[in-house]
């Protein structure tokens, strides 16, 4: 079992609040250990003092992104620092069931679950007797529904093993005693024919027929009129597909909101390595999307001169950005008191198309956290002057007296002073000699110079108004993966969550807000 669970499952019973996991019990191992969701049952006057300890406990809320928010349903998620795991637990404060996508039935089983229930794995569950009313209901609902019926077939093995399990030792008799007290509008042959259809015993025709015969038995118990319940699912299921469509994962979003989290640091530093670690592990629950800031995607306006920066880079070598950069770097060192050499007007529109670009991009960005989802950004501007991904021409000798060049660097100064800041810059550090050997043993080597100068622009990177976390990552790939994450949770809670990244700053995570 998760730690963080059973610190839960403790504050339940230390604060006696009555519970139960009510569903899918075959499985509470997997959900303890993290691999699926908890579904937890309890009474609605429960609910505050619920969200008060699981406040205390670090989890966050979280609501569907798309589809139909469902009533007396909780989500809620939590960080194990242990295992790094992200532990999902879905509250109940009333049986609410039926199709998956549209949870149609609301039964007035709460007490009766209570009053039939043990211990299973330290946890409060249904006896098998119980259960086994609630899962035939619930499985043969799903056959009275196309969409429901697809997505059941994927996992008719599991529900036939699941139908074994419930019935053994002869429980299927216990629950015909309780369905007679729990729901009296469903007889006992109709109810006993539903389980065999789905021990397997019946074609897949007879557990449809079946099912519609069960829904009409529990009519009084619908949220909404059938048409209304398709209508409702067929809307949850386009948004599935047109989110699979868009690549863009779960569909849960944090009450807090959304977040532009960005990766920073020189080369050689593990951005790609951590970028991929923090888009597998949030991506598992929530809305994530992934953008690069340091080569943002033309734009309407930049595609058509973007087309020429192979050739350009191939006939004026001298003009890249990287050579454009060690000229002044050079200059800077030369301590001769003349006046630098402007930076050629080629560099100087490509650099204010690339500000352009990234204002576009990381503007989006912020749009798209506003509405719940998690921005994952490879690079970041920062606001100094000629540190990596920031204003270039600014840090140029540019005077009136070349009212071009002067122009140019106050639009790309102006440009980049409109991009919003993000909500948590991860900074990544190593020490130069790390980086140089690091490049040297990766396919991609750069040239070293190339390195040491980025190194050393990256000290220079300010990031104002946002939550700043370093990470060493000269250390094992998992203590800097469980650092990020503790960092990111922390972030992820809201404002009131800077004092708790300060209390978990460890060796080789550190922190700062700048101002």
């Amino acid at each position: 079992m998760l730690k963080l669970l059973e610190r839960l499952f403790h504050e339940l019973d230390a604060h006696h609040l009555t519970y139960c996991h009510w569903k899918s019990n075959m499985a509470l191992p997997a959900g303890l250990d993290g691999r699926t969701d908890i579904d937890l049952l309890l009474r609605p006057e429960s609910a505050a003092a619920f969200g008060t300890i699981m406040r205390r406990l670090g989890f966050r809320q979280a609501e569907m992104g798309d589809g139909e928010a469902f009533p007396e349903m909780e989500h809620f998620y939590g960080l194990d620092e242990q295992t790094g795991v992200l532990a999902h637990v879905h509250t109940y404060y009333a049986v609410i069931t039926g199709e998956s996508l549209a949870k149609n039935y609301r039964l007035p089983l709460n007490e009766r679950l209570f009053a039939n229930r043990h211990r299973q794995e330290g946890v409060w569950v249904p006896t098998k007797s119980a259960e086994l009313v609630i899962f035939t209901v619930r499985m043969m609902l799903k056959h009275t529904a196309l969409v429901e019926l697809l997505l059941l077939m994927r996992d008719w093995g599991r529900v036939k093993e699941e139908a074994a399990w419930l019935t053994e030792g002869g429980s299927i008799r216990k629950s015909l005693g309780l369905l007679r007290e729990w729901l009296p509008s469903i007889d006992a042959a109709l109810f006993s024919r539903c389980v065999s259809a789905l021990s397997g015993r019946g074609s897949l025709l007879r557990r449809i027929a079946l099912g519609y015969r069960l829904r009409g038995r529990l009519r009084p118990y619908a949220r909404r009129a059938a048409v209304g319940s398709s209508l409702a699912g067929l809307r949850t299921f386009a948004a599935l597909v047109l989110r699979r469509m868009k690549r863009s994962g779960k569909s849960m979003a944090l009450r807090s909101g959304g977040a532009v989290i960005a990766f920073v640091g020189p080369e050689a530093t593990g951005k790609s390595t951590l970028l991929g670690e923090a888009k597998g592990w949030l991506g598992e629950h929530f809305s994530v999307e992934q953008i690069h800031a340091g080569k943002p995607k033309s734009t309407a306006l930049s595609a058509a001169p973007n087309l020429l920066v192979p050739m350009l880079r191939s006939l004026l070598p001298s003009y890249r950005s990287g050579n454009v950069e060690l000229q002044r770097s050079e200059g800077e060192a030369g301590a001769s008191g003349k006046p630098g050499k402007p930076y050629p007007l080629i560099f100087g529109i490509r650099s204010v198309l690339l500000a352009y670009d990234r204002r576009s991009l990381l503007t989006r960005a912020r749009a798209r956290a506003g509405r719940g989802t998690i921005v994952l950004c490879d690079r970041y501007p920062s606001t100094r002057p000629g540190a990596t991904d920031s204003p270039q021409l600014a840090s140029f000798d540019v005077s009136r007296r070349s009212p071009v060049r002067y122009l140019l660097a106050r639009l790309e100064k102006r440009l980049y002073d409109d991009i919003p800041p993000p909500d948590l810059v991860i900074t990544l550090t190593v020490p130069l000699e790390v980086a140089l050997e690091r490049n040297r043993s990766r396919g991609k080597e750069e040239p070293e110079e190339f390195v040491r100068r980025r190194h050393a622009q990256a000290a220079q990177q300010v990031f104002e108004n946002a939550l700043v976390v370093t990470l060493c990552t000269d250390r094992p790939l998992d203590q800097t993966v469980a650092d990020m994450k503790r960092a990111i949770w922390q972030a992820l809670g809201g404002p009131n969550a800077t004092s708790d990244v300060i209390q978990h700053a460890t060796q080789g995570y550190s922190h700062a807000r700048s101002r």
